[in-house]
């Protein structure tokens, strides 16, 4: 069943700008350490400047590959962290397709 993984960034007062042009940076990073697709939006209305990150896999099991190796990238340094304070608040979901 088709699995999306979906991160939901509500960046602090001021760090908008600086947000999205880091999740830019960040999902090019992801794209060339794990070959992923990940679809960059910004939220109109509601929580203003929320950001929306968004990827399509095959299955729940494609979603943990994916972090597990995002995680590695994280911890070799081929895939950038945020600078603190940056986000207010980083919420993850995963959605089945049905």
């Amino acid at each position: 069943m088709t699995a999306i993984f979906s991160r939901i960034v509500t960046p602090n007062s001021g760090h908008l700008d600086e947000n999205i042009k880091f999740s830019k940076k960040r999902l090019v990073a992801i794209k060339k350490y794990c070959g992923i697709d990940v679809e960059l939006r910004v939220r109109l209305g509601g929580p203003a400047g929320q950001i929306l990150m968004v990827s399509t896999h095959e299955n729940v099991g494609e979603i943990e590959k994916m972090r597990r190796k995002i995680m590695k990238g994280v911890k070799s340094g081929a895939i950038p962290q945020p600078k603190k304070g940056m986000a207010a608040s980083v919420e993850d979901a995963i959605w089945l397709k049905v």
